[in-house]
């Protein structure tokens, strides 16, 4: 760094003069400076250089190259201008925390806008040998002004660097007028805009985070939900301080005072979005976003996509601003879409439940046969003298063995065909394709296919519809069965394999039919398309409105040549 210790010398004694001078004597008193300043030689690490460095800011700039008769506009001027170095005074004023952050930077952007005239005569006045006090604006790397008393000279390697030496002062008039300006136009934006404004002061919870890092509580939400007590004293400790008219008019209010309170009745239906907000602080996040529920002033609960923005890391005391839409309307409008949805899965369930009719005929035909057949038998043990109880008795029970199973079957129609909104639960995917393969079974044996399970054992559950979930799978085997028959292949056989990947449960359904054609693939999921003579295109779109609706994936894997192969992905059920 060059050395202009003098010059710091001689701001740290006429600090407290300079606004007392009129800006001729600042000048001339500059001019002499410099002209003895490049005569100083003092030793950097002598106790006037640590004084300077703590009390006088100075900033080493490099210009953009011009001829000395070129006269730059300012914004060119200070866009070109680049820090090249600073010291400890000039970092704490820019809220830097070491000189390489701002290496390079361009120095328009800690110039405040009505200071950038002043700065650019300042540096066109240095670029020629004359020396000038000037008073601006700077800001720092935050955007907070800050006022300074700044004069800029040559530091003799170049005419095209400069020092920039400066200590700290009022903000100019010209600064003041910009800010109060400024702060009114912050004013009109955050009530007119058309979001629900917030503007929270969390400095009441501040004690307790400072407990649970103290404590060394890495996860403040595990925290909060074996200390709820805990929870219950920060929504006593974060106050309200602002509100926009939005807010007043979307959660039913009279004015914006009405909402200065602690935020406890605002998140008594979804205290555990607030235990997430407090935690994303805690590990120092810039923001969070999450759909929720807000209770209102009158006692109504809206949905909402809330985002929290909080202050800077080093900022502890710093307000936050939150953000909410109103997604009432879009809520009704996704329940609608799930009933409509439930009933096209439903229309779609009853049509296989047609084309299946042979296949339950078949499923009823054997269990009624025993049924007869048993009954018959029992009717003549029992006729005979004397009457043959014990062999009467086995026929009972093969009876009862049949209706069971005759029961069971209509109990599977039963579920496929009635219309009722989806019932999630904890569902065995093993258990659930077992069971889809029985209903599958004689259909896929009149078109000659095999069907062949392979299922790994031990899964955990996944948390779903049991029956829209087999529907899937019911609609992938069926068709890769058609698909087999169709294109009359040599090798007919499905398989149907389960295995536990990470976090998801994978479900993959193959065949050996003809495949799927490159150009067959983006495709595959549109309503209303389809390849089979007679098909109305619904399934497969279906299967991944459903497979969607689990929160899972369902994909073609196009780099399988024997076929055509499925892999469905479904999260496992998370424990409560």
């Amino acid at each position: 760094m060059p050395r202009f210790l003098s010059i710091a010398a001689f701001e740290c004694q006429h600090r407290a003069s300079w606004t007392m001078m009129d800006a001729v004597a600042q000048t001339r008193s500059g001019i002499q400076f410099i002209e003895q300043e490049r005569a100083f030689d003092a030793s950097p690490d002598g106790p006037e250089a640590e004084l300077a460095d703590r009390l006088v800011g100075r900033w080493y700039v490099e210009l953009p190259r011009s001829s000395k008769t070129e006269i730059l506009q300012v914004e060119e001027l200070l866009v070109g201008t680049s820090l090249i170095d600073l010291n400890g005074e000039a970092r704490r004023l820019l809220q830097a925390s070491s000189a390489d952050e701002l290496a390079g930077a361009s120095l328009a952007r800690f110039v405040a806008m009505t200071s950038r005239p002043a700065m650019a005569e300042l540096l066109e006045k240095a670029r020629v040998g004359s020396v000038e006090v000037t008073h601006v604006c700077l800001l720092t790397t935050e955007g907070a002004p800050v006022g300074i008393r700044l004069l800029a000279a040559r530091t003799g390697e170049g005419d095209d660097r400069l020092v920039l030496v400066g200590s700290e002062s009022s903000l100019p008039d010209a600064a003041l007028d910009e800010l109060i300006k400024n702060e009114e136009r912050y004013r009109r934006l955050f009530q007119r805009m058309p979001i629900a404004l917030w503007r929270v002061d969390p400095r009441g919870v501040k004690p307790l985070l400072g407990d649970a890092r103290d404590a060394g509580v890495t996860d403040l939400v595990a925290h909060f939900n074996r200390h709820p007590e805990l929870l219950d004293l920060a929504m006593d400790s974060i106050t309200i301080a602002e509100v926009n008219d939005l807010t007043v008019q979307l959660f039913g209010g009279r004015s914006g005072v009405d909402f200065i309170r602690p935020i406890r009745s605002y998140w008594t239906a979804r205290p555990d979005t607030l235990r997430r907000v407090i935690g994303a602080r805690y590990r120092g996040l810039p923001q969070y976003t999450e759909e929720t529920q807000v209770c209102g002033i009158d006692g109504r609960v809206v949905d909402v996509v809330m985002s929290m923005a909080f202050p800077p890391p080093d900022d502890i005391d710093g307000d936050c601003l939150v953000g909410m839409i109103d997604i009432t309307d879009r809520r009704q409008a996704e329940a609608q879409l799930r009933e409509l949805q439930d009933e096209f899965a439903h229309a779609a369930r009853i049509s296989m439940l047609s084309e299946l009719t042979a296949s339950i005929a078949h499923e009823l035909r054997q269990p009624l046969a025993a049924i007869t057949t048993h009954g018959d038998a029992t009717m003549r043990w029992l006729a005979t003298e004397p009457p043959a109880v014990d062999r009467a008795v086995k026929g009972l029970e093969g009876i009862l063995k049949a209706t069971e199973r005759a029961s069971a079957i209509i109990q599977r129609i039963h579920r496929m065909a009635i219309n009722e909104a989806a019932q999630c639960t904890s569902v065995d995917v093993n258990a659930a394709i077992a069971d889809t393969a029985l209903f599958v079974k004689h259909d896929l044996q009149s078109r000659q296919v095999a069907l062949v399970l392979n299922l790994e054992d031990g899964l955990p559950p996944v948390f779903g519809d049991e029956v829209q979930l087999q529907q899937v799978i019911h609609n992938l085997i069926r068709n890769s069965a058609q698909a087999i028959a169709e294109g009359q292949c040599s090798r007919r056989c499905v398989t149907v394999s389960t295995a536990r990947q990470g976090d998801h449960i994978e479900i993959v359904v193959e065949d050996t039919g003809p495949g799927i054609r490159p150009e067959q693939a983006g495709r595959l999921f549109t309503a209303f398309e389809t390849t089979k003579r007679g098909g109305m295109g619904i399934g497969l779109t279906l299967c991944r409105s459903i497979v969607t609706s689990h929160g899972g994936t369902i994909e073609p894997d196009m780099s399988f040549c024997d076929g055509a192969r499925f892999r469905i992905a479904l999260p496992l059920q998370v424990s409560p």
